[in-house]
């Protein structure tokens, strides 16, 4: 039962995480399609508000989901996704297309609520497995989204393409329907005694090392097509084939990865730097594949470790709040190293945001060592 629930969960992820990762690549094409033209500068504030709005609402729906159920926000999640994109699709004008955008971004958050309600089914390495395959799917999403969107897109599909894709979040809602509720609450006096206990004690130092490596790795994603540009390297398909290679790796070797012991996230976070920093000093572009495949590496080894320690902190009572917090954290992380990666470019060329990610993983560094994988608290 616990695969096919586990498969259950996974793929309605997968099929959330493709609609919300795929279209925003074609917003300049699709404002387009809304007739009125949009400043330069809304693109990119269009493209970081349903993730600024995830960060807002994860919080909250995390606390709900621990009075209601976690199934149930899951179900939320996928639909509020479909939603927000039926009503994008729909869209008259530019304020109906925000509207969509903002429902889009507070009523899904499918990866918190995916992985809470796991959290409520699974334990130890088990739910320390299941954490790497949500991030799987996400990175097979980011991988396999924008190529299968970029085929309707150049299909001659704008704005109503957002009305075919919300019947993918529908799909998911209808694969979790059938799953069974979270475990049965103890009674309300029990409750009380043990709610200090639901979140770690240790939750803060957690969200900053999430903050901190989610920040290293987002930080490099919007320049990195100038970036290959300024190494002189032309073909827009290789410079797509480097951007993707350290979500290749995750996806290759996380099989291998995830069966070894050892503290892997301190690891991680050094070979991230590494690679950031070699990066930032512009070496040939020749070696730039090793350079992306270092940084995957790097970045795969530090999933894997902080998948264990968020594995180690679950409490089944605390499971929403636990990972709305720890979303929360990513979509804020994400957020921040958007507008940092337009000023650090704007200002110091576009080689500084790998500079900043090297920082941000060695700051991420220090907040989590000395990290004990296999015990239950970070040392003090």
């Amino acid at each position: 039962m616990s695969r096919r629930l586990t498969a259950s969960v996974l793929l309605g992820h997968y099929l959330s995480a493709f609609t919300a990762l795929g279209a925003p690549l074609f917003l300049p094409r699709i404002l387009a399609d809304l007739g009125a033209p949009a400043p330069t500068w809304s693109i990119g504030a269009l493209y970081v508000l349903p993730t600024l709005c995830t960060a807002l609402a994860a919080p909250l729906w995390g606390r709900l989901a621990d009075r209601h159920g976690c199934r149930l926000s899951l179900l939320r999640a996928h639909a509020g996704l479909a939603a927000g994109f039926l009503l994008a699709g729909f869209s008259p004008n530019l304020e109906v297309f925000t509207l969509a955008l903002i429902v889009q971004g507070t009523f899904g958050g499918a990866m918190a609520a995916s992985n809470a309600y796991l959290a409520t089914q699974l334990d130890g390495e088990g739910l320390s497995r299941a954490l790497n395959l949500t991030q799987y799917s996400a990175r097979l999403a980011m991988l396999s989204g924008p190529v299968l969107v970029g085929l309707l897109a150049s299909a001659g599909l704008g704005l109503e393409m957002y009305r075919y894709l919300a019947w993918l979040p529908v799909l998911a809602f209808v694969l979790v329907l059938p799953l069974p509720a979270d475990a049965p609450k103890p009674p309300a006096a029990a409750r009380d005694e043990t709610a200090s206990a639901e979140l770690p004690a240790d939750l803060l130092r957690l969200l900053a090392v999430q903050f901190l490596f989610s920040f290293a790795m987002v930080v490099t994603f919007p320049y990195f097509v100038p970036y290959g540009e300024a190494l002189g390297i032309a073909n827009d398909a290789l410079i797509g084939l480097l951007y993707s290679l350290p979500h290749l790796v995750y996806l290759l070797a996380l099989p291998w990865v995830q069966r070894r012991a050892g503290p892997l996230l301190p690891a991680g976070l050094a070979l991230l730097a590494l690679g950031n920093l070699l990066q930032f000093l512009r070496l040939p572009a020749e070696l730039l594949v090793a350079l992306r495949l270092l940084a995957g590496l790097g970045m795969l080894l530090a999933f894997v470790g902080l998948h264990r320690c968020l594995a180690a902190r679950r409490r089944a009572g605390g499971a929403g709040r636990l990972f709305g917090w720890f979303d929360a954290s990513g979509k804020w992380a994400g957020t921040a190293a958007g507008l940092v990666a337009g000023l650090a470019c704007q200002h110091y060329g576009v080689a500084m945001p790998f500079l900043i990610a090297c920082l941000a993983a060695l700051a991420a560094l220090a907040v989590a060592h000395p990290l004990l994988i296999g015990s239950p608290e970070i040392a003090p």
